[in-house]
């Protein structure tokens, strides 16, 4: 029988991130010596049967790509371990039985993937690593939105992972960096060196939280961000001190001017309002100008930020 001519696949990576009832996506392809070039940037109407996806899967061509998903928070456990004194290829299965009294669902039935810590190599300790769990009945709807709409997924990642590739365009050398994305459901902090993950933080505040309401909310919503910050920052630092912070970086945001200042008063290390200008090439997209536009999609640009 004659074999049929199949489609070149197209370049780059998508990468989906549900956030409630509807899903940002960006196409990035990575590669060379160029910058990482981000395609295209969209949303969509996001629910388990994944027709706002199937919608998008025609406009996009999405069944051509690469498709990797975000796991929503409520999916997945990250937890910071002691790794096992076995070789490091049998560490995932040896941290199931680790975790069997850490997470609220049985370990015999979730997917586990770990994340090695770099230590300092002058000082004898236990190797660290971040354990990521998450239970097969909560990854079963993610799967099954994509295979409905056409557009299986070829990877799962968590907003940690992609926020700590977006911090590693920008590192400085030999140095770690933290990097802080306010986003309007979450806040998360992720510090970074040599592109690997050291540590991170969920913290308990919002965009809103820090852009609206009264002057007075917003200084208690300052304060106690600011506290979060300097007390992670500060324990960091005592862990890592070999390194040693470079700088704290804020995502784009949209009326996070003043939070920043009251930030760069507390803090030990310079803060500075990340600047992706020169590490990705995003002049296909020109309506990521806008700090609010590029704020929303900077998870899923990290999610797709993968090699290959």
């Amino acid at each position: 029988m004659l074999a049929l001519p199949r489609r070149t696949p197209l370049p780059g990576w998508v990468a989906c991130v549900p956030q409630g009832t509807q899903a940002l996506l960006a196409c990035v392809e990575r590669g060379g010596s160029k910058p990482p070039r981000v395609h295209w940037v969209d949303r969509c109407e996001w629910a388990d049967d994944g027709g706002g996806l199937h919608s998008l899967r025609r406009r996009r061509s999405l069944q051509r790509h690469r498709n990797v998903a975000v796991l929503p928070r409520t999916a997945y456990r990250l937890v910071p371990l002691d790794a096992p004194e076995l070789p490091r290829e049998e560490w995932r299965q040896a941290v199931r039985w680790q975790l069997k009294d850490l997470v609220d669902f049985p370990v015999e039935t979730a997917s586990i993937d770990v994340l090695e810590i770099p230590g300092d190599p002058a000082r004898r300790r236990t190797p660290q690593m971040l354990a990521v769990a998450a239970p097969h009945d909560a990854l079963r709807p993610l799967v099954q939105a994509g295979h409905a709409a056409g557009a299986p997924w070829q990877a799962l990642d968590i907003a940690e992972t992609a926020l700590r590739n977006i911090s590693a365009l920008v590192e400085t050398e030999g140095r770690a960096q933290a990097l802080l994305h306010v986003g309007e459901h979450e806040t998360l902090l992720v510090i970074t060196a040599a592109g690997e993950l050291l540590l991170t933080r969920q913290l308990d505040t919002t965009l809103a939280l820090l852009t609206a309401g009264s002057a007075a909310e917003r200084m208690e919503a300052f304060d106690h961000a600011g506290l979060e910050l300097q007390r992670t920052l500060d324990g960091f630092d005592r862990l890592f001190s070999h390194l040693g912070l470079a700088r704290l970086l804020v995502a784009p945001g949209s009326g996070l001017d003043d939070f920043c200042a009251h930030v760069r008063e507390l803090s030990f290390v310079p803060v500075q309002a990340l600047d992706l200008s020169s590490a990705l090439d995003l002049s296909a997209v020109p309506e990521l100008a806008d700090p609010a536009r590029l704020s929303a999609h900077l998870g899923a640009i990290g999610a797709a930020l993968r090699d290959g």
